[in-house]
């Protein structure tokens, strides 16, 4: 009877310690089978270097141990780069630029496996390219005018050609710098500007008073003209001309020029 209660608790000793060993290897496996994607992310499957159809959305997952999970950020990624353009006036000008850009998550895979994660350094070269096109459309003192319309043009190419590797969302034109011998000739232009629009206007201005002075010369002459008219064919009107030039003052003497010396005799 003591052999056989040895011989049962030794069998539930086994039979316990196989059960425990069980539940470590569950234990293991469904802890080497669980991945996690943030937020903000998709998990790529792959297997042995092998990428597994589909992508993991953000959250807590369960994949066979030997599958490997890669995270692909999704996020909202602003590039700031400054690159050299050239105007259709063949000016050179340096462009800050800010390209926003989302990974598809529908593209996601085939982006992993045809380029990889820095896709970005791909992305980059093509939107300079884009943007230089456009800039040589310009003159370079159109630019600084025309940089709405340069954006929405460059952000419109940009969608159309990048569309299978990642989602433009805008695209800023920060600020345009030109060169210094550039800036010194626009400056020149405008202070010849200014000196022509200023000597434009003394001009109009001369030309206005001097048309001003003839037009008053040509009055004077016409009135002149009038009176004497009047004087030849009224003496009465050069009469009425004497008496409003008269002071009132009575004179003071009376000459009389009868012979050859004048006789001036004075009035009381």
């Amino acid at each position: 009877m003591a052999k056989y209660q040895i011989r049962n608790t030794t069998t539930q000793g086994i039979i316990g310690g196989v059960v425990v060993v069980l539940l470590l290897l569950v234990g293991v496996l469904v802890f080497s089978s669980a991945r996690t994607v943030q937020v903000g992310h998709v998990g790529v499957v792959t297997s042995f270097g092998k990428i597994i159809n589909g992508t993991l959305d953000p959250g807590l997952h369960f994949v066979m141990p030997w599958h490997s999970v890669v995270p692909i950020d999704c996020r909202v990624k602003n590039t700031m780069e400054k690159t050299a353009c050239y105007s259709k006036d063949l000016q050179q000008v340096e462009v800050d630029l800010s390209i926003l850009t989302t990974l598809n998550k529908t593209n996601a895979v085939h982006v992993y496996e045809t380029i990889g994660l820095q896709y970005l350094n791909q992305v980059k070269p093509r939107v300079f390219e884009i943007l230089k096109q456009h800039v040589a459309k310009y003159e370079a003192e159109k630019l600084i005018e025309s940089r709405e319309k340069i954006r929405d043009e460059v952000l419109k190419t940009c969608r159309e050609r990048l569309l299978e590797i990642v989602d433009v969302q805008d695209v800023v034109i920060a600020n345009f710098d030109f060169s210094k011998e550039y800036e010194q000739a626009i400056e020149r232009k405008q202070v010849a500007l200014q000196d022509s629009l200023r000597a434009e206007n003394e001009l109009k201005k001369a030309k206005i008073e001097a048309e001003q002075a003839i037009e008053t010369a040509k009055g004077e002459a016409e009135a002149i003209t009038i009176r004497g008219e009047a004087i030849q064919s009224s003496p009465a009107v050069a009469l009425l001309d004497a008496i409003k030039k008269w002071d009132g003052k009575l004179p003071q003497s009376v000459v009389f020029g009868g012979g050859d010396i004048p006789v001036v005799f004075p009035v009381k």
